[in-house]
């Protein structure tokens, strides 16, 4: 009985020891996921002033704001199909809530890169919404079939807020609105993560407070994208690992237009 009570002591030392060796203290999901993606980007805008210092991994939940940046995402739609190391090489999502997808923009781009425009097309798959309503059934109940069906890694949502803010939404369907949006940007974020893809969305005008709240604080990354006259400037809003308004290029308008869009 003694052998059996000293085993069992020193038993209860070694796992008291283990436990203060493995219990440092916590941290949250979103920072260990965010402390790996440090590492190297998973999709590049091949751009340097961008790729030095944003880097767009798998798992997040990015937004855009401002004019520019559909066109920076029509961008990044053709370089998520460059072939490895250069890109991903996956297929694409778009959902269009803001009627703007341009394919000739696209097809321009990918000619650019050296890549087959029909062949850059048909592996962008657009679903169009012309109400909320159909925008958010497209992002909480569509989009995890369709990037299980086309092993997408990359989703881009064109100008999230433009269907919700729409004229056509009555005063007493604007609570309902704001609620189902809630519940949109919760969901992409979750999305993200799960599927362990890219959600990119644009947001071409800050058109409701409300709303952008959401997006803040839905968003892992969020960028503002400001045009003026012969000058864009692109601001983080919110980074892990950025400072809030850390400005990343202050560019002559031209320059964008021609050369990174």
């Amino acid at each position: 009985m003694p052998l059996l009570v000293m085993w069992l002591y020193c038993l209860r030392q070694v796992m008291a020891q283990v436990v203060r060796l493995e219990n440092p203290g916590f941290i949250t999901a979103d920072t260990l996921l965010h402390v790996d993606q440090e590492a190297s980007p998973d999709l590049t805008f091949g751009v340097e002033v961008f790729d030095d210092t944003l880097t767009l991994n798998f798992g997040s939940f990015i937004v855009f704001q401002g004019q520019p940046s559909h066109g920076l995402c029509l961008r990044l739609c053709v370089r998520a199909l460059l072939p490895q190391p250069l890109g991903p090489d996956c297929d694409v999502v778009f959902v269009d809530g803001g009627n703007n997808f341009d394919p000739y923009a696209v097809s321009d781009y990918s000619v650019q890169l050296g890549l087959d425009p029909d062949q850059v097309l048909d592996r962008i798959h657009i679903c169009r919404a012309f109400t909320h309503h159909q925008l958010a059934c497209a992002l909480t109940d569509k989009l995890p079939y369709a990037l299980k069906e086309f092993k997408a890694s990359l989703v881009v949502i064109s100008d999230i807020t433009c269907l919700f803010c729409d004229p056509d939404v009555r005063d007493d369907d604007k609570e309902d609105a704001l609620q189902i949006f809630n519940k949109t940007t919760r969901t992409l974020r979750a999305l993200a993560r799960q599927h362990h893809c890219l959600i990119l969305t644009t947001n071409l005008e800050q058109r409701n407070h409300q709303m952008q709240s959401k997006l803040v604080h839905a968003a892992h990354v969020l960028v503002d994208m400001e045009q003026h006259v012969g000058l864009t400037r692109f601001v983080v809003l919110k980074h892990p690992h950025l400072p809030t308004h850390t400005t990343i290029a202050s560019t002559p308008g031209v320059r964008i237009l021609e050369n990174y869009l």
